[in-house]
């Protein structure tokens, strides 16, 4: 569905490249990536978890640079700095492992004058989305574009002023968690992802 509304952009693979987030990101990205023939890359980033709660997004952050911060949710949960500082640097190591056990990593020539493709498998928060547009304006792309499969209104608005152009063909508000928009939700690892990557193709 994304692929085929990403069709009529007209976006060339000689200028255009898909820049998947992991792990889900980089599944929806290559359905993308065979059906446009579009390169695809993976830009690792980490959720700030909270302090009681790992799956609740406080913020995001990529291998390098600043985090992306709630900072109304972190004042909400009077959440220490001490312990926001640690997260940030924990995760921010483990974005760094990531990139380097996938081969990945950021480059200004992978983005630069290019329209640009991020890609997830859904938007709960919107965190991550917008910390890796805030890593790829770094390179100056030509055009920035989020291509999400499904998304509630509410973070379609948190994160649109981040793109050039958000493209989400299920916009619900009944979205609890992701996974409930598909069919097959399994888990994915980083070694599947990393086959995905320089292959094309999951592990069996």
């Amino acid at each position: 569905m994304l692929a085929e509304k990403l069709k009529h952009r007209k976006l060339f693979p000689k200028d255009s490249i898909i820049a998947s987030i992991p792990r889900g990101g980089v599944v929806v990205g290559e359905a993308i990536s065979q059906t446009l023939l579009i390169p695809q890359v993976a830009v690792v980033i980490k959720k700030l978890g909270s302090v009681n709660n790992p799956e609740l997004a406080i913020g995001a952050i990529a291998s390098f640079g600043k985090p992306v911060l709630d900072r109304w949710l972190i004042k909400d949960l009077d959440i220490e700095g001490s312990y926001l500082k640690k997260e940030i640097k924990k995760k921010q190591k483990e974005a760094q492992r990531r990139e380097k056990f996938l081969g990945q990593s950021a480059e200004f020539n992978k983005y630069k004058n290019k329209n640009v493709i991020v890609v997830d498998d859904g938007l709960a928060t919107g965190q991550t989305a917008r910390a890796a547009a805030k890593v790829i304006k770094a390179f100056n792309p030509k055009k920035l574009i989020l291509a999400v499969p499904c998304a509630s209104p509410v973070t379609i608005e948190l994160v649109k002023d981040d793109y050039d152009e958000v493209i989400c063909p299920q916009i619900s508000a009944d979205l609890v968690a992701v996974g409930q928009f598909y069919r097959d939700f399994k888990p994915i690892s980083d070694s599947e992802v990393k086959s995905i990557l320089t292959s094309g193709k999951l592990t069996k």
